[in-house]
């Protein structure tokens, strides 16, 4: 069984994975997004904790994604699927970040 760090690193992979693949296919910068397809084909085929519904969409956006690379059908359509799948990624990867006590927010002293 993975620790609670290990799964944070693995999430946090994951999340700026598809962040970056997000970024690329908004420039329209082919070859970087075929080497992130590579790296996301490496995270599907790694047994690990994802759930099932993520690992759907995951897999979806690896299929979309190869598509948009290979120039097939209508880019425009195939890049809004991508950003569509890609929000609600994020949405389900959604780091939170630990609140620790020096961390407070700050009050204003009038």
């Amino acid at each position: 069984m993975k620790s609670n760090a290990q799964q944070r690193f693995e999430r946090l992979n994951l999340y700026g994975l598809v962040l970056g693949l997000s970024y690329v296919v908004r420039l329209n910068d082919l070859k970087t997004a075929q080497h992130l397809r590579v790296r996301l084909a490496w995270v599907l085929r790694q047994p690990s904790g994802l759930a099932k519904p993520l690992h759907a969409e995951l897999k979806q956006l690896f299929a979309i994604s190869g598509v948009w690379v290979r120039n097939v059908g209508d880019r425009h359509d195939t890049k809004r699927q991508i950003v569509q799948l890609i929000r609600r990624i994020v949405s389900r990867l959604k780091i939170q970040r630990k609140v620790s006590a020096n961390s407070r927010p700050r009050t204003e002293v009038s």
